[in-house]
């Protein structure tokens, strides 16, 4: 029987360390979400597909189900968790937490995983803006405790895109069109949709692609326009970052658009220098609970790429020296001798090889400091680079 031993594109093995670092990440990041009041909910890998219509502009890989049910495999959390609110009977405010796989089925070339490992939190029923800067806050502080000091979270509002789309009267491929351009700050095609869509926006709209950087690119924005909605966003932003007040790692972008759809207010992305790729995104989405016919609560959410940061990290740190590791070697007869010398070694694991020569081979290949021999009811050590395989 022939199989395909390739992956399916933009999915990938973890082994050895790169495993047990995402597996430790991930606990992590839960861990200091509890530690912030934070309640832990679990939903399916796979869902109706009726549950993600917020996001149509999401490709998504879906199938039938035995019953002929259109399903997908989820490709974000939030629409899950809006799912659980609308048929539990939970009712909000709520404060929860959240880490498990999602998958999207990007352009083949696109160069993007397909398959991530998302952990985040969701802020539902709150309205005030307290709830934008607990999601930053909450952002920094799992980055510092991961080890990851170099980033900068970019913060932008949806209601500023919504204001111009709505000025320029723009929709279905025009408007994808304009998202396209802003996404990739493309001075030119700015130009060319002033040109074709001219209106009294003008100075602001073709100013987008370099409105961002330090929060004094706010002020110059709210020079560029006098638009109560795109005003009233840009205090909100100055607000955010005033209050979390850690200008070495935020910034603002005026043009940020992100990837959904569905939000509605501040919003927020993190970058790091060796990353190609953000890690981490969110922000306000108060209209998205209307989608399950529930009332429209009030919501933010945070998702950090957990993926993605354990990437960052192995190729911001030099190669790590070799773990101390000691390898235990015994009889049948000395099993119990050598588990209680297991439970008294850090870093040890015992040997399933019957000859020492070949528990000696076997550590030299996986780099074990040394050897513990109890196989004739004595302890002895032994340096495996020092030991004549015989």
């Amino acid at each position: 029987m022939k199989w395909n031993r390739n992956l399916p594109i933009g999915t990938r093995d973890k082994l050895f360390k790169e495993a047990a670092s995402a597996y430790d990440m991930e606990h992590l990041v839960n861990r200091s979400f509890h530690a912030r009041g934070y309640q832990r909910i679990e939903t399916p890998v796979i869902e109706f597909d009726d549950v993600f219509s917020a996001i149509s502009d999401v490709n998504l890989y879906r199938f039938f189900d035995k019953k002929g049910r259109l399903t997908v495999l989820r490709p974000d959390m939030t629409s899950p968790i809006g799912r659980v609110i609308s048929t539990t009977g939970v009712t909000p405010p709520l404060k929860l937490s959240y880490s498990g796989k999602v998958f999207r089925a990007n352009e083949e070339l696109a160069g993007e995983r397909n398959e991530m490992t998302q952990a985040g939190i969701e802020i539902i029923g709150f309205a005030s803006i307290k709830a934008e800067i607990e999601c930053i806050t909450s952002a920094i502080m799992v980055l510092k405790q991961l080890g990851i000091s170099d980033f900068q979270i970019e913060i932008g509002h949806a209601a500023i895109y919504q204001a111009v789309i709505q000025t320029l009267d723009l929709q279905g491929s025009d408007e994808e069109a304009f998202r396209q351009v802003l996404q990739n700050k493309s001075l030119f095609g700015i130009r060319a949709f002033v040109e074709s869509h001219p209106s009294v926006m003008d100075d602001f709209i073709l100013a987008l692609p370099r409105l961002f950087g330090s929060v004094d690119t706010i002020r110059e924005a709210q020079a560029l326009t006098d638009n109560v909605v795109i005003l009233e966003a840009l205090t909100q932003m100055e607000t955010i970052i005033e209050v979390v007040n850690v200008p070495e790692h935020l910034s603002v972008d005026i043009g940020l658009v992100q990837e959904l759809h569905y939000y509605t207010g501040a919003i927020f992305r993190g970058y790091a220098d060796m990353s190609a790729v953000h890690f981490l995104s969110g922000g306000r989405y108060d209209s998205l609970f209307a989608e399950f016919g529930e009332d429209n609560w009030p919501a933010v959410g945070l998702a950090l790429n957990l993926d993605e940061i354990v990437s960052l990290k192995r190729r911001s740190l030099k190669e790590d020296a070799p773990d101390a590791k000691t390898f235990i070697h015994y009889s049948l007869e000395t099993t119990h001798l050598a588990e209680k010398i297991l439970a008294e070694t850090p870093n040890s694991s015992l040997s399933f090889f019957d000859q020492l020569s070949e528990s000696v081979a076997f550590a030299k290949k996986w780099q074990f400091s040394k050897i513990i021999d109890v196989s004739d009811h004595t302890v002895r050590e032994i340096d495996p680079e020092k030991e004549v395989l015989t």
